[in-house]
């Protein structure tokens, strides 16, 4: 077979190299489909280059006629290919099934088989013609309805690109609008040339200008492909702006309005974790003052050290403390969700950062706060259980011997006043140390039988306080929800009521009402009513230097009774005090 040389042979083999090299370096960066695709196109335009190298090359008449069809069948399957791999990096993966594959297949193949044997049926190109024009031997053709019809069929394929990058880029912003434009100006360049060639416009036979072309945007692809920084240096947005101010259709509109101005600080990544959006919130919160677009991840906040499992490809939160340079520590709520596209496949992730760390400061004061009280509550209770209630008795056992031993009635009431009011500490320290007990503590809720209940706690009342009268109405049946220290409350409200009654023989009513939900328990007594100031505490939950309770058993059944799921009431009338308890009603 005689070969030649011609001034396009170098060219087109380059072309052909660097297309390889563009599928391997690619094929090395990532496993995704859209690289994949991208990689086949790639050795599908190194094919295109390499036949139409061999077509020029070769003299013999019946070789050239061979490579001349392989051209044309390696041209639509680049298209082909090429439409692949602009499908997936648009977001229509869900378009890559069989059937499309298929029929791009089919239109390839027949394509190939049509130009390849030309020679049987002359349904692609007649008339051949040998030009020896600049020292070297070129073949040309004329063409004929199968060749017109495969270029229909490759255009239509175009076509589809051309829409789908176009989609691709309207809907895209900074990094990622400039690789869309870049592939969009470089499909729509080569298609032009492809049209060049077929309107005859080009020097070089067998629309051969095509493979010569992707010299210059197989450099930039590799530059693109290589360095993101290269990628962030071009002009895109600027050149845009001057072409259409308009450009930016409704949705970077919104994003400069919405998300710019958002407490929240907003970080958008690739499918590849590379960040291609940010706004400003989230460079002020990670403490950037450098450029964060195009950069992976990781160089800007290491998440991954924070996650436990690393980052969730769906969902993944997390609070992490994170340092600035001027030594500050500061908190952020940081969720990751996914981006998907059109057929639900994750196509990148968005990074929403919230900055809590004035919460979590108040948080540890509380935790600080509430470690004291519980340190003080603990040290409280235990001088009550053991200092004081020591120190009454010994108060008291002295009272008691010095009113036996009194030469005199006055010493004897005084000593007598003595051990009454230690009696009333005593009553005092042992209702703290239940108190205690229940205050900061959840019980778990009991059925408890209120006739039996009342029936034990008045069998004690009217043994200490043998002088009072008791009446009841309460129902048999009857039973409430309640903690372990309900009888306490209940026996409190009853003795709170006896003892403030100053008449020798105190009168005492209790009363159960029940409704479908609830128990109301109302104690009555004949004594002076509640202070306004005790009852005005016990209403706002509080006391002060003014306003407070004179000691701690209204307390005690408030606190109880709440615990309990219920509430206390308290009124004056004018036979005296009345105390309510609502409590929940068993089922």
């Amino acid at each position: 077979m005689r070969v030649q040389y011609t001034p396009y042979t170098v060219p087109l083999i380059a072309s052909a190299l660097l297309a390889l090299l563009s599928a391997y370096y690619v094929q090395r960066q990532s496993d995704r489909l859209s690289a994949t695709m991208y990689a086949w196109a790639m050795v599908s335009m190194s094919l295109w280059a390499a036949s139409s190298a061999a077509a020029l090359t070769a003299v013999d008449p019946l070789t050239t006629r061979v490579l001349v069809g392989a051209v044309l069948g390696f041209a639509a399957l680049t298209t082909a290919t090429w439409c692949l791999f602009c499908l997936s990096y648009s977001g229509y993966e869900r378009w890559l099934s069989w059937p499309l594959f298929t029929v791009f297949g089919v239109a390839v193949a027949a394509i190939t088989a049509l130009t390849v044997s030309n020679p049987l049926h002359d349904l692609v190109f007649v008339d051949r013609t040998v030009d020896t024009t600049g020292g070297w031997v070129t073949v040309g053709h004329e063409w004929a309805p199968g060749l017109w019809l495969s270029v229909l069929v490759v255009y239509v394929i175009h076509g589809i690109t051309h829409a789908v990058l176009f989609k691709k880029f309207r809907r895209s912003r900074n990094l990622y609008r400039t690789f869309t434009f870049l592939l969009l100006l470089a499909s729509l360049t080569i298609w032009l040339a492809n049209i060049l060639s077929v309107a005859g416009y080009s020097p070089l036979p067998h629309m051969m200008f095509v493979p010569l072309v992707f010299l210059f945007w197989g450099v930039l692809g590799l530059l693109v492909l290589a360095s993101r920084r290269f990628v962030r240096s071009l002009p895109v947005d600027r050149f845009l702006g001057l072409i259409s101010p308009r450009s930016d259709d409704v949705v970077p509109l919104a994003r400069d309005f919405v998300v710019e101005e958002m407490d929240s600080g907003v970080v958008i990544l690739d499918a590849t974790d590379y960040v291609v959006d940010v706004n400003q919130r989230a460079k002020a919160m990670l403490d950037s003052q450098s450029r964060l677009i195009g950069k992976p991840i990781h160089e800007v906040l290491d998440l991954d050290e924070y996650f436990e499992d690393g980052l969730a490809r769906t969902e993944s939160r997390q609070q992490i403390w994170v340092r600035s340079a001027n030594g500050d520590r500061n908190c952020y709520d940081v969720s990751v969700s996914a981006i998907t596209g059109d057929d639900g496949s994750a196509v990148g992730r968005a990074i929403v950062m919230n900055d809590i760390t004035n919460q979590k400061e108040r948080e540890q004061r509380l935790r600080n706060r509430e470690q004291e009280l519980q340190t003080l509550k603990q040290v409280l209770s235990r001088i009550i259980r053991h200092n004081i209630r020591n120190d009454i008795n010994v108060v008291q056992g002295n009272a008691e011997w010095i009113a036996a031993n009194a030469a005199s009635d006055d010493v004897a009431t005084k000593a007598e006043q003595i051990v009454a009011t230690a009696e009333d500490l005593a009553t005092t320290s042992r209702k703290t140390r239940i108190v205690d007990r229940v205050v900061g503590t959840e019980y778990d809720l009991i059925d408890i039988d209120l006739e039996s209940l009342l029936a034990d706690t008045l069998a004690d009342i009217r043994a200490d306080h043998p002088e009072a009268t008791i009446r009841t109405a309460v129902p048999s049946g009857v039973s409430v929800r309640g903690n372990a220290y309900l009888s306490a409350a209940i026996e409190n409200a009853i003795e709170n009521a006896i003892v403030h009654d100053h008449s020798p023989n105190p009168t005492v009513e209790i009363e159960v009402q029940t409704d479908d939900d609830t128990v109301s328990l109302t104690i009555r007594d004949e004594g002076p009513g509640i202070p306004e100031q005790e009852m005005a505490a016990l209403e706002s939950g509080e006391e002060t230097e003014l306003i407070h309770a004179s000691g701690i058993g209204l307390w005690l059944i408030d606190w109880i009774v709440r615990n309990s799921g219920g509430s206390v009431t308290w009124s004056n009338t004018d036979s005296g005090a009345v105390t309510r308890l609502e409590l929940p009603r068993a089922a």
